[in-house]
């Protein structure tokens, strides 16, 4: 069976934005897999310890990292299953949403990075806590404090390009989910799985009701909508 290692805080909370690009990429293709809950500070015990970051993909005697070479890899392997991309347009489609949803990624740490840090299992807390404020130069509350309503104003000025695309479209794909519906949901995810600050009923309403349907097609459980 194929195995999913997967960034992983305290109580099985899986946060990471790329974590669930893979996770409903292989959802979408009806793939058996088991998913092996990774701390920050265990992801150099995976495998050989040749791998930095996860999502890490071990089928068989293949073991890959980086979201995009494991859904190329998935797309490659498992033609017979649906498609991640349906044409080269599907994948030059999924180039450009995962450039624009990394923009999203710098206003999602400023609005969540304390909650992040609150989200995590008790060994990886001293890792994050130095790792980002060395990078944020600050305290990661003061970070969150000071940055949290400005962050979320450029982040939904960054989500009206979705708002707007989804009035003529159901999914980002089109007719159906497809890998450029995963790349945003992994990060909205992201938020909404860490922050104790922002809500689905923040979104914007056809992001909202888009990341609802994304939820239900792949019995994805969300405290915001039970």
């Amino acid at each position: 069976m194929i195995k999913l290692y997967e960034l992983s805080g305290k109580n099985s909370v899986i946060f990471s934005p790329y974590c669930w690009r893979v996770r409903l990429a292989l959802l979408h293709k009806q793939l058996k897999f088991s998913s092996v809950e990774t701390a920050f500070t265990d992801i150099t015990k995976i495998h050989d310890g040749t791998f930095k970051t996860v999502p890490v993909l071990c089928d068989d005697k293949i073991n890959i990292n980086d979201s995009f070479n494991i859904i190329e890899y998935l797309e490659a392997a498992y033609p017979a299953k649906p498609s991640l991309f349906k044409s080269n347009e599907g994948r030059a489609l999924s180039m450009f949403i995962e450039a624009w949803a990394s923009s999203l990624h710098p206003d999602i740490a400023r609005m969540a990075i304390a909650d992040i840090y609150s989200h995590l299992q008790d060994k990886d807390r001293t890792y994050f806590r130095e790792t980002r404020e060395s990078f944020f130069g600050k305290n990661l509350e003061i970070v969150q404090e000071e940055s949290f309503e400005l962050a979320k104003e450029s982040f939904l000025v960054k989500l009206n390009l979705l708002e707007k695309h989804l009035i003529k479209t159901e999914f980002i794909g089109g007719e159906c989910p497809l890998y450029p519906d995963f790349i945003v949901f992994g990060s909205l995810q992201w938020l909404l799985t860490t922050s104790l600050h922002f809500e689905v009923n923040n979104l914007p309403d056809n992001t909202k009701i888009w990341f609802s349907k994304i939820c239900s097609t792949y019995s994805i459980k969300n405290k915001e909508f039970e």
